[in-house]
């Protein structure tokens, strides 16, 4: 193109141009003689207006020199006596037209290829990748994206296992890319599980791994006897499911030890004297020190606040560390030696015990001995404590009264009273006999009115004479009661009898 160009001069140019004058002038003539010849004055016309015309161009273009007129005369002379082809135009003017024809395809191939390009888009590798990736670059480029999920061992849940359209491939916007997710491992999958306590915790969390049990969770504790890494247990959430018949979607935890846990000790201690106890539980409790708490009396802090403590106040503990307070109960009375006073003081000269004086028979301790009292002597008592008291005298060796007269009714009651109750186990049989007296009144005795060892059994008899009359009533002025007893009814049941005896039994008095 170049050379075309540098070759087109002005020269050329110029004589392009006569050429095609002279060209015009010749077929001019031709198409005169072919024709018959016209009238003068229009030949005349048309001289005139070929001149005009002629002298338009002229001016149009620069003035040419006298020395180009007269060779361009010479030369239209020449080319009227002899026309020459220029080849090399020839061949230029065809080299343009394949140049023109080739820029015109290659265009075309550039617009269709443009056109594809916008059109059509180039598929990456979504192999291995999240889906959430490739449906980004799906809404980026305008392709529909179809999901089809499968369980998988070798890929995570939720990642691409493979493309419908390989890597590189071109696919056409608005067109449909079909993936093949993974939903991980089968949950439903049965899975043989191992002896943990065989197995270190790293080979624990490879078989963990490589059987992608995401629901066997590993757990680490610390331990004060297990050394670290050493297995602990192993545990199924669900008690019911054997571990024979684990699946990948029951819930379990295999514990190893972390080794025992140390603290820094950075923890400063206050001093907590006179403090309450609420506040040093507050303070243990935020500081995780396993705080013990102590009670004991005293006469100078108050109840409920703090006496003492184990460790020194600004001394360093650390978490978990134990830690000792003394807690104050108030001010404690001292039970005093209750053998050194009568059971009638005993009673009532210590206002601030619940003392009970109880008094009982005794074979070997003499008549008013204390015997025991229920809370030792000098133990101190708090509030919190129970200050009931029991204090036992001795009565010495039971003494059998004289129950002749009584009714035989009372006999239960009196024995019980005055002797069971107070610890002698006296008894007595009864023997029926004929008395002038009122029937079932005590008429004899086998003993009266002695001492009788604390096991004994005595004889009464009682009166069976129902025809006797009643005992008249005893009237006098010292006697407020006026008016006798009522009579008991006849439907009373004399139940309080011990031991019935037939009234032809004739027992003797056994004394031990």
């Amino acid at each position: 193109m170049s050379d075309f160009l540098s070759k087109f001069n002005k020269d050329k140019y110029d004589d392009l141009v006569n050429e095609k004058e002279d060209k015009e002038l010749g077929d001019k003539e031709d198409k005169k003689a072919g024709q018959p010849e016209k009238t003068e004055p229009q030949q005349k016309q048309k001289e005139q207006d070929a001149a005009v015309k002629k002298e338009e161009t002229v001016s149009e273009r620069k003035a040419p020199s006298q020395t180009e007129l007269s060779s361009r005369s010479s030369r239209r002379q020449d080319s009227e006596e002899e026309v020459e082809i220029d080849m090399d135009y020839r061949r230029k003017k065809k080299r343009r037209m394949w140049f023109i024809i080739s820029g015109a395809v290659l265009a075309c191939i550039l617009i269709f290829f443009i056109y594809y390009m916008l059109v059509h888009v180039k598929v990456d590798d979504f192999v291995g990748q999240p889906v959430a990736e490739a449906r980004s670059w799906a809404g980026e480029n305008d392709i529909e994206v179809e999901l089809e999920q499968e369980y998988s061992m070798e890929y995570d849940a939720n990642v691409v296992i493979s493309q419908s359209i390989s890597e590189g491939k071109q696919i056409r916007k608005g067109k449909t890319l079909t993936l093949a997710s993974s939903l991980g491992p089968d949950p439903e999958e049965n899975i043989p599980l191992v002896d943990f306590s065989e197995m270190t915790q790293e080979e624990a969390q490879a078989w963990i791994d490589e059987n992608k049990a995401e629901n066997l969770q590993m757990v680490t504790e610390y331990s004060d006897d297990i050394e670290e890494g050493d297995f602990i247990k192993f545990s199924m959430k669900d008690s019911n499911i054997d571990e024979s018949e684990y699946k990948r979607k029951d819930s379990a935890a295999v514990y190893y030890s972390r080794g025992q846990e140390v603290f820094e000790k950075n923890i400063t201690i206050p001093d907590f004297t006179g403090v309450s106890k609420e506040e040093v539980e507050k303070w243990a409790e935020t500081n995780e020190i396993e705080m013990t708490y102590e009670e004991s009396d005293s006469d100078s802090v108050e109840a409920g606040n703090i006496i003492s403590q184990s460790e020194a106040p600004e001394e360093k503990i650390a978490k978990r560390d134990k830690m000792e307070v003394v807690v104050s109960v108030g001010e404690a009375t001292v039970v005093p030696n209750f053998g050194e006073v009568s059971p009638e003081e005993a009673a009532i000269n210590y206002p601030d015990l619940n003392v009970t004086v109880k008094q009982v028979f005794h074979a070997d301790v003499a008549y008013g001995t204390m015997i025991s009292q229920s809370i030792e002597p000098d133990t101190k008592l708090t509030e919190n404590d129970d200050k009931n008291i029991t204090v036992t005298y001795s009565q010495g060796r039971p003494y059998l009264q004289d129950f002749r007269g009584q009714s035989e009714g009372d006999l239960p009651r009196l024995f019980h009273e005055q002797y069971k109750s107070k610890g002698a186990d006296i008894n007595y049989i009864v023997k029926y006999v004929d008395s002038p007296e009122l029937k079932g009144t005590v008429v004899d005795m086998g003993v009266f009115n002695e001492f009788v060892p604390m096991t004994y059994t005595v004889e009464v008899r009682i009166s069976n004479n129902a025809s006797a009359p009643p005992n008249p009533p005893d009237f006098s002025e010292e006697d407020p009661d006026m008016y006798p007893e009522p009579e008991p009814d006849a439907g009373e049941d004399d139940s309080d009898e011990e031991v019935p005896i037939e009234p032809e039994a004739d027992l003797e008095v056994d004394e031990k």
